[in-house]
């Protein structure tokens, strides 16, 4: 014998355990016992006659260990677990498997019907459960916890089939003859021997049962182990014959898109589509059955059931769930019903329903039984992870709660409770839920149920020792050691007594396993230390010692309990044949818990109607037999009596002939005289079906609105069709830089999860707005759960009314109910993405007229997107919502905006990427990549997504045949026109391909012979045509067959077969009814086209002479550009911009239009569109004679007019903003309502340090540098007094909040307090010792603040003009304060570098905040309060939170000291200067700059917002007072980024190219005629300070900012060929000489050197200058040089014209020669000819072009100009300069105009041109 297994106890009522007190000595005495006479040999053969018994093998037991012998062989047994079942094994090798050769077990029969206690020989090494000291059973002990916990973990995995348990056989035992089976509580015989069968090792008989055991052995089929009855004894193995299908409750399927009206039908269908998706069998042991797979029938109802479909059959269960936890009264009816979902639950919609359940029982006052088992129905269904220990103990704690404080035998209560303890334990046991708390859980539950086991009622009785015996299962929390101390404290103190703190001393040891040695000597079987009892007795043990063996035996684990785990598993996965073995043959079969489980489940079957007829009729005969039982199954009395009760159960159920099979079987067995147990107890398991479906009508009644958003939701998610898409980046603003970009999609999202109410996206045409829109869209659908906020796609020009009825109509096209619309809108949120506002041409407020977020009303986040071109100067105004319940005022805080940007290098890179793959090409990325950037301007075009996606199409037809890429030039127009071509070719192949039939064929030659693609291009020109005649340009058109064939639209959308084969080519997308063109570009480029189209084949894209320009004839209304104003179609001007830029005709044209308007009235709109096309084509105008021409409205901004005449022209309306009208001649013009864009300007004769508006905005103050204060009406801008009594500047001015006073603060260290009405001075506030330098009004107008030098703060009282506190603590200058909204704080920043705040009623310094970014120089307290505006002497500015004392924000402001800040009425902007001269406004919320003001010449100290939000005031040291129109903030006037700054200037020695060195240290290229830019390259890192290009253009040498050298770089291989070096200061002036032979540099060390350009050796120095040279020239024959210095003079040699810059002007000179002085050598001197003042910018590099009278000016600010110098007549010598071109930053330059005698100029644009003259 390999394997020895001994079960000393037995729990059987009718038999006991043999007491041997011979045993127990010997065991006590660690002697050897005999078993020969308890033991059959299982031997590897069968047994041959007599045949002597092997001889006895030497005892291998290790010392201190009982040395057990078994028939000779040697063993050593140890306690296997708390049931206490023993084991002794040798080398697992010598002992066949269970099932060999499988690589996966199952558990069958076979395996119940071993104890199921014990151990079976196992290859150890992947057994990953067994525990320390359990990896070799012959050389360890393993302790009772770990063998219990790791068999039942094994068990699990038994059930689940897990490959990892697996038995090893030898190749020795594979013919291996089958073994005896011996059992623990009775002997079973088998059948004759099979040598095809499965030895399986079952154990041996208890010593109660020695003379019953047999030792002819059983033979088990690998198939099958199916006794035969007759070998067996009297009970049947063959009532269940076969294994059956696991029950399925079926109903009847509905029809597809049906109403399910029945929640059981409705859990079948979700059943069916989830086994129909179930890619793998079920693994978990609950879901381990007979499963058949779906037959026909179901198959093609699956079928039918689109994904729509079934996401509504899954809505309709969450939302069952959802109506359950709604309903408060959980009635009977609702809680049968939504207990049937369990099993299709998702987990997360299980876990609340769960929730849901215990929270109701917990909170029930007296127990719903039908709540209880719904409860328990619910957790035995949950699938696999769905459950947590949590659960289940909090569960079982509330139901031995309630069972504690239910009085037994009052009702059927505590049976109920009882039974449902016991599933919900039989959970935790499966669920392997352990470390239970002891002393809260497990040992309340185990004297609970130890009480209930000796109730009278024999029911109750049973079920509480299954419920204990489950219990013991669900180990607690308390460690070995803990249990041993305990008892040792027992033993110590007495029975009960608990140790309250755990303390093990080597006595308290000793004494705990002599106690526990003592209690478990009799019961423990051979026990051989202390440590084994503590752990066989750990379970249970309450410290109430437990001396009889009985009392033991009922707290110790049972095999019995595992085997009825096993049978219910086998019933619950349909094995009922298998069941029926383990029943007749288990060694446990003769105990009355196990009989009675049995019963209980057999009736179980009998009475549930899922299951088949035939196989209830059969659980009624097993009933029959198992009273009858046998030989070999000995009911107990008990258990018959619970067999008549069962049977009494099933007679009083509906099912006729399971109802008469039970009455009958009952008569018969009741003849015995046996009673049936009293009282009613319910066998089944389940709550019965609902005769009703209560919460599933009400879900089909509420949830068709959530049901339709799903249909919605799942319909839009299909539509979505984006083969590439790439992640915008964006920044806040139009005037931001691109330095701070971000993700779209990120600030959507926080804008969606924000405050903010309204968000407007801004984009260029094509720069992906709608595709972001769709792409957002299609995100918040995915991420959609049911009840959440809602996104809405709309498309604003498909809507007829969208500033009215916007989501209403949008609904509706969706076929939305009124109803359901009334719903959405008082219920629901919106996510509105609102697309093209441009193109549906609103102007109104979205969210204001359409009364979104108010009270009743739709509740909406809206985003809306627009083209940058669209909008207009106050466009903020149309996005901005209103403040709820001041519809006057706006509420900025809920307003934000992002300007979409064009694509980086590597979102191109990335977009090719995804791009390549999606059809079979022959180019790769490489290739796209590598023409893109070869082609000079391509990669700027296609930084516009729409753009790339034309130009990836179009590419290899651009290129074909083209050898030199670098000589193309892409515009967008030609990338339509080849793009469009190719597609109506590729068009053309399709329908060649087709099979057309009929007139479709016949039309399609027509067209082929009139040219196919011709005649689709002019299809589509012709209906873009017709959309802005007849709709205004609204690119929808719908159109109805039937209504509208009689209208123009059928031109484009009748059937007719021709229009029908064109329509079906041509770039258009249809939605239903509507068409309208893939994007919008699309319907703008060929509208364009009727204008003008593409040219002919041209080679390399070289302008092409147009030979087909049309004569302007007299009938010029006709003409396409008198049709309609297009100033403001932005896109179109643009087309035709770069048409004119490829068709020298066309430009032609639009010249003679212009021309024709000054003779002919009805030119006028033609040429105003005209007009505005040449500017943005870059034609300018300088010079022209335009007088006359009729051009009203026309968009004039940026254009070039220098020294024009436009005398009597028609300028109404005009936009001129930043436009060059230098020198230009209006006079008798026509210039009503003319925009310039500015203001003009208002200027004091001394510097002006301080300036407010009054807060009713109808005076503003100047404080001025001598003393005085300036009073301006703001109606008039006219001074109406001046303030007189400062001694010294003022340096700050405030107003009270009346406007009735004015507050100064000067230099004189006195603060003064006026009468804004009479002048007259109020009080002298006197104290200050130092100069005062900041003052402020309290809010109240009580108090006011000042500060200063003397490093204080102090308070006086208004009214009296006392001085209330000096606030000390500031170490240095104190530059700024700021009053609190509420008045009660005072904060003051300085030089010290510290925040301070001072509480103004008690003078009490407040907190102190350190400031990182050094010393502070203003301060503003925004008007809500809720932050502190710093700005510091190093540029930056930081929004501080009040609350929190933390920068909120901070960011570089300017380049020099923030001198002055100030908030807008509203918080959203922010107003600051700087010594840099210049003002910026920022977006407070999204530190974005909006605009950026330029024209003070010195440096601005202060800036004020209008109280009307209007304009902005800014004072200067340059004696002005500049006055900004603010209303137009953020407009979609392209201002342009940052530019680089342009540090020097010069031309090619052939004059054809204009080089510029830049900060960047960047070398940018202008042609020198047409100032079109070219190609750059970077010499050196560092800014060029000046650049100088030899005459042969070979070398170029450059000047890093700060050096002391110049660098000469070889052009050609860009390395540097020589460094010179010998100056002592910064290099900041450089020339070469003519003939490229010599260099000459000038420095700030005042020389000028002179040095051999190719050897670099220093030829002379010339000296003379008394300040650095700033500037060098060479003569064009080299003899002469030329060098001007910051000392005023220009030394010259032999010069004849030169040009000199200071400051913003440039002067020019004229050298007169002096004949007289002839003889001796030559003379003369300079005279002046010419000053340039319109310079917006400090002058940087001044280059004259070779041998012409052209000189090119570089600023700082990265303009650039080209000048000409003009002779104003033969006769005279008088000069005069006129602009070329110019290229940068654009500017309103407008000095020296003529507007005398202008007709309808305003006096307020008279006064600007006068300032400007």
């Amino acid at each position: 014998m390999t394997g020895m297994y001994i079960d000393t106890f037995s729990l059987s009522e009718t038999t006991e355990p043999t007491k041997s007190p011979h045993r127990r000595d010997s065991l006590k005495n660690n002697k050897p016992v005999s078993l020969s006479s308890q033991v059959v040999t299982m031997s590897s053969s069968p047994p041959q006659g007599n045949s002597p018994p092997p001889p006895p093998a030497p005892s291998s037991a290790p010392p201190g260990h009982p040395e057990i012998t078994v028939d000779g062989q040697c063993v050593f047994s140890h306690l296997e677990n708390t049931a206490t079942l023993g084991r002794a094994s040798s080398k697992s090798s010598d002992v066949p498997t269970i099932a060999q050769g499988l690589a996966t077990i199952q558990l069958g029969p076979a395996n119940l019907l071993s104890p199921l206690g014990h151990r079976t020989t196992r290859d150890v090494a992947e057994d990953v459960d067994h525990g320390p000291g359990d990896t070799s059973d012959a050389k360890s002990v393993s302790s009772g916890r770990s063998t219990k916990v790791g068999f039942r973990k094994r068990l699990s995995r038994f059930l689940k089939g897990d490959p990892k348990v697996k038995e090893t056989v030898p190749a020795s035992a594979a013919s291996s003859a089958p073994v005896s089976l011996v059992g623990t509580e009775g002997h079973i015989q088998s059948a004759s021997r099979d040598h095809d069968a499965v030895p399986v090792l079952l154990g041996l008989h208890s010593p109660a049962h020695s003379a019953e055991m047999s030792s002819t052995p059983l033979v088990v089929p690998e198939t099958q182990l199916q006794p035969n009855p007759a070998a067996i004894g009297t009970l049947r193995v063959d009532i269940f014959p076969e294994n059956v299908i696991k029950p399925i409750y079926k109903t009847d399927l509905p029809k597809p898109h049906a109403r399910v009206d029945k929640t059981p039908q409705l859990v079948y269908c979700c059943s069916l589509l989830s086994k129909a998706q179930e890619p793998f069998p079920p693994t978990s042991d609950s879901d381990v059955s007979q499963d058949s797979p779906l037959d026909d029938k179901e198959k093609e109802w699956v079928q039918l059931i689109d994904p729509i479909l079934q996401d509504r059959y899954r809505w309709l269960v969450e939302q069952l769930v959802r109506a359950f936890a709604d309903n408060t009264l959980k009635t009977s009816d609702v809680v049968t019903e939504i207990v049937l979902v369990g099993p299709v639950l998702e987990r997360e919609t299980y876990r609340s329903l769960l929730s849901c359940f215990i929270y109701k029982f917990e909170q029930a006052t007296a127990l719903d039984v039908t709540l209880l088992q719904g409860l328990v129905q619910l957790v035995e269904c949950a699938s696999s992870g769905y459950l947590v220990d949590d659960d289940l103990v909090r569960i079982a704690t509330v139901l031995s709660k309630e069972l504690s404080i239910t009085h037994i035998g009052t009702s059927d209560h505590p049976l109920y409770l009882t039974l449902s303890l016991a599933r919900v334990l039989d959970v935790m046991v499966a669920g392997k839920v352990k470390d239970l708390n002891r002393e809260r859980d497990h040992q309340p539950m185990l004297q609970l149920l130890d009480g209930l086991k000796d109730s009278d009622n024999v029911v109750q009785k049973y079920e509480a020792t299954y419920a204990y015996q489950a219990l013991q299962y669900a180990p607690d929390d308390e460690t070995p050691l803990q249990v041993l101390w305990r008892y040792a404290k027992v033993a110590a103190a007495g029975a009960g007594a608990v140790s309250s703190v755990f303390k093990l001393d080597p006595e308290g040891l000793l004494k705990g396993i002599e106690s526990l040695q003592e209690i478990g000597a009799g019961v423990a079987g051979a026990v051989s230390t202390g440590i084994e009892v503590v752990e066989a007795l750990r379970v249970g043990a309450d410290g109430a010692i437990r001396a009889s063996e009985n009392k033991f035996d009922f707290m110790k684990n049972h095999s019995w309990y595992l085997a009825l785990q096993g049978t219910a598993l086998f019933i619950r996965q349909g094995r009922l044949s298998d069941f029926n073995i383990v029943v007749s043959q288990a060694p446990c079969r003769n105990n009355p818990n196990f009989q009675w489980g049995v019963c209980r489940q057999v009736g179980e079957i009998a009475i549930d109607p899922l299951w088949d007829v035939l196989v209830r009729q059969q659980a009624v005969d097993f009933l029959g037999e198992l009273f009858k039982g046998g030989a070999d199954w000995k009911p107990h009395v008990d258990v018959k009596r619970w067999i008549l009760t069962i049977l009494i159960q099933i007679s009083g159920i509906s099912d006729v002939s399971i109802k008469n099979r039970a009455v009958d079987l009952l008569l018969d067995l009741k003849k015995g005289g046996i009673a049936e147990c009293p009282g009613s107890f319910s066998l089944s398991r389940r709550l019965p079906l609902p005769s009703a479906s209560p919460l599933l009508a009400k879900v089909q009644e509420i949830p068709k609105l959530e049901y339709d958003l799903h249909v919605l939701r799942l319909m839009r998610i299909a539509d979505y069709k984006q083969a590439v898409y790439i992640d915008p980046m964006a920044k806040l603003s139009l005037q931001d830089t691109d330095d701070n970009l971000f993700p779209l999609m990120d600030k959507v999202r926080d804008f969606i999860a924000g405050d903010t109410e309204v968000m407007l996206v801004l984009g260029d045409s094509g720069a992906g707005k709608s595709t972001f829109n769709r792409h957002l869209e299609h995100e918040l659908w995915q991420e959609y759960k049911a009840g959440g906020r809602i996104p809405l796609f709309v498309n604003l020009p498909s809507l007829e009314r969208p500033e009215k009825d916007l989501v209403a109509e949008q609904l509706r096209t969706y076929n939305f109910l009124e109803d359901q619309i009334r719903e959405l809108k008082l219920h629901r949120q919106f996510m509105l993405i609102c697309d093209g506002y441009d193109e549906s041409q609103l102007t109104s407020n979205l969210h204001t007229t359409n009364l979104f977020n108010r009270s009743g009303q739709w509740d909406v986040k809206l985003l809306v997107t627009c083209r940058t071109q669209y909008l207009g100067p106050a466009y903020r105004s149309r996005f901005e919502p209103k403040a709820v319940n001041q519809y006057t005022r706006v509420a900025n805080d809920l307003f934000q905006q992002a300007v979409i940007t064009p694509f980086t290098r590597d979102q191109i890179e990335d977009y090719v990427e995804h791009y390549v793959p999606l059809e079979p090409r022959t180019w790769v990325k490489k290739d796209y990549m590598d023409k893109l950037e070869a082609i000079s301007n391509l990669m700027d075009l296609v930084k516009n997504p729409f753009l790339l996606t034309l130009s990836l199409e179009a590419l290899p037809t651009v290129v074909q045949g083209k050898a030199d890429l670098s000589r193309l030039r892409v515009t967008r127009a030609e990338l339509y026109d080849t793009f469009v071509m190719h597609w109506m070719a590729v068009n053309k192949r399709r329908m060649e391909d087709q099979r057309l039939e009929g007139e479709n064929q016949i039309a399609f030659e027509e067209l082929l012979e009139a040219g196919f693609e011709q005649s689709g291009v002019k299809f589509q020109q012709d209906l873009a045509a017709a959309i802005f005649v007849h709709q205004e340009g609204r690119p929808v058109v719908d159109y109805i067959n039937k209504h509208d064939k009689c209208s123009w639209k059928a031109a484009f959308f009748s059937m007719d077969c021709e229009t029908s084969l064109l329509r079906g080519a041509s770039l258009l997308n249809r939605a239903g009814t509507q068409y309208r063109f893939v994007h919008r570009s699309i319907l703008e480029y060929f509208f364009a086209c009727t204008i003008s189209g593409p040219t002919k084949e041209h080679d390399e894209f070289d302008p092409p002479v147009h030979t087909d320009t049309p004569a302007i004839s007299s009938a010029i209304s006709t003409h396409p550009l008198s049709q309609r104003d297009l100033v403001v179609e932005t896109s179109i001007i643009q087309f035709l911009a770069e048409r004119v830029q490829l068709d020298s005709g066309f430009k032609d044209e639009l010249l003679a239009i212009i021309e024709q308007s000054k003779t002919d009235d009805q030119a006028a709109r033609a040429a105003a569109n005209a007009i505005t096309i040449l500017i943005k084509a870059g034609v300018r105008f300088n010079g022209a004679d335009l007088r006359g021409i009729r051009i009203p409205g026309a968009d004039m901004s940026g254009g070039e007019f220098d020294s024009a005449q436009l005398q009597e022209a028609d300028l109404t309306g005009v936009n001129l903003t930043k436009s060059w009208i230098r020198q230009v001649d209006f006079t008798k013009a026509r210039m009503e309502e003319v925009q310039f864009g500015e203001m003009p300007y208002l200027e004091e004769d001394e510097t002006v340090y301080s300036c407010a508006y009054s807060p009713k905005g109808t005076s503003f103050a100047a404080g001025l540098s001598r003393g005085g204060i300036s009073i301006y009406n703001t109606s008039t801008w006219t001074k109406t007094l001046t303030f007189e009594g400062h001694q010294g500047c003022i340096k700050s001015i405030a107003y009270s909040p009346t406007s009735l006073q004015l507050l100064s603060g000067s230099d004189d260290n006195t603060v003064r307090l006026w009468d804004c009405e009479s002048g007259s001075c109020i009080f002298v506030l006197e104290g200050h010792t130092e100069f005062v330098l900041t003052v402020a009004f309290s809010p109240s107008g009580k108090q006011v603040a000042s500060a200063g030098w003397d490093e204080t703060v102090r308070l006086w009282d208004a009214q009296t003009g006392a001085n209330l506190s000096i606030l000390t603590g500031h170490t240095g200058w104190i530059r700024g304060i700021s009053y609190s909204p509420d008045g009660h704080a005072v904060v003051s920043v300085g030089d010290d570098k510290t925040i301070r705040f001072f509480d103004t009623q008690t003078g009490q310094p407040g907190e102190i905040w350190e400031s990182q970014s050094g010393s502070m120089s203003c301060v503003a307290y925004s008007p809500g309060g809720l932050e502190i505006a710093v700005g510091h002497s190093n540029g930056e500015l930081l929004l501080y939170n009040t609350t929190t004392g933390k920068p909120a924000r901070n960011w570089k402001a300017h380049g020099k000291v923030v001198a002055g800040v100030s908030l807008s009425p509203t918080s959203q902007w922010i107003a600051t200067c700087s010594e840099d001269c210049t003002v910026k406004v920022w977006n407070a919320a999204t530190e974005s700059v909006l605009s950026v003001f330029t024209g003070h010449s010195a440096s601005v100290g202060q800036v004020a917002f209008s109280p009307n939000r209007l304009q902005l005031a800014s004072c200067s040291l340059d004696g002005t007072i500049r006055l900004w129109d603010v209303s137009s903030l953020g407009t979609g006037v392209d201002v342009g980024g940052e530019s680089d700054p342009l540090t020097s200037v010069l031309f090619s020695p052939d004059g054809r190219v204009l080089f510029c060195g830049t900060q960047s240290g960047a070398l940018r290229q202008y042609d020198a005629r047409s100032g079109e830019s070219g190609p750059f390259v970077v010499y050196g890192g560092k800014p060029v300070r000046c650049l100088a290009i030899s005459s042969d253009g070979l070398r170029i040498a450059s000047v890093g900012t700060d050096d002391e050298f110049v660098t000469v770089w070889n052009i050609g291989t860009g390395q540097a060929d020589v460094v010179l070096r010998g100056h002592t200061e910064e290099v900041i002036a450089m020339a070469f000489s003519a003939d490229s032979r010599w260099i000459a540099t000038g420095s700030n060390d005042k020389t000028v050197r002179l040095w051999d350009a190719r050897s670099g050796i220093l030829d002379r120095v010339l000296e003379g200058h008394a300040d650095g040279v700033v500037c060098l020239a060479y003569s064009p024959n080299s003899h002469e040089i030329l060098s001007g210095s910051r000392d005023g003079t220009i030394r010259a040699w032999d010069l004849d014209s030169c040009v000199v810059s200071w400051g913003r002007s440039v002067w020019l000179w004229n050298f007169v020669a002096d004949t007289s002085m002839e003889r001796e050598g030559g003379g003369g001197k300079w005279k002046w000819s010419a000053c340039i003042r319109d310079i917006f910018g400090d002058i940087t590099s001044i280059a004259w072009k070779p041998d012409t009278l052209e000189f090119s000016i570089g600023c700082e600010n990265g303009s650039l100009q080209v000048w000409r110098l003009v002779k104003a007549s033969s006769s005279s010598d008088a000069w005069s300069a006129q602009l070329v071109w110019s290229a940068g930053n654009l500017v309103l330059a407008a000095s020296d105009v003529v507007f005398a005698d202008a007709v309808g100029l305003s006096s307020t644009n008279q006064q600007l041109l006068t300032q400007r003259g």
